[in-house]
């Protein structure tokens, strides 16, 4: 994992998070300009409650977030958040077998599916339709992950993420 500024570039990696670990990709050299997005990864876990992917601050941001067992979906282009809860039918995500996450933004329009079949459809606030985030990309968790914009949980993520750079696409 990395900490702080140091924030070295991963490939595709399956690790084991405990908590205070996490991976982090410094966006200063390339910062994100984006009108429409892509971002998969999948996870595995017991834990309820737990930070699985953030990028942006202030009012410009991207938040999934594992909590009470559901997968919460915060996003803020700059005029209010649009927020999405997806939950199992059955029993909770936290029950330690793989579950595949995809988000995609197309300008306001937001999808969000879960193990391909959970879909929730939003759209963010106003006319903003643009994601600019020139800060760090965090897997797993955070420096302080309390303090971030939006997030619902105060705690790194413990378990198994699977995520490379190349599973964040935008244009």
């Amino acid at each position: 994992g990395g900490s702080g500024s140091l924030c070295p570039r991963k490939e595709e990696f399956v690790a084991t998070f405990k908590g205070n670990e996490f991976f982090c990709y410094d966006l200063s050299h390339n910062p994100i300009q984006s009108s429409t997005d892509e971002i998969t990864l999948a996870f595995r876990t017991l834990q309820r409650n737990g930070l699985m992917l953030h990028t942006g601050k202030s009012a410009d941001y991207v938040n999934l977030s594992l909590k009470s067992g559901a997968v919460w979906l915060v996003i803020n282009l700059g005029s209010g958040a649009f927020e999405a809860l997806v939950e199992p039918v059955n029993g909770k995500f936290n029950d330690n077998a793989w579950h595949d996450v995809r988000v995609t933004r197309n300008l306001r329009q937001v999808t969000i599916s879960v193990d391909g079949i959970l879909t929730t459809t939003g759209y963010t606030q106003e006319d903003y339709t643009m994601l600019g985030s020139d800060d760090f990309f965090y897997i797993g968790g955070s420096p302080n992950t309390a303090d971030l914009p939006g997030s619902p949980v105060s705690n790194n993520f413990m378990g198994y993420p699977l995520f490379s750079p190349s599973h964040f696409t935008h244009e």
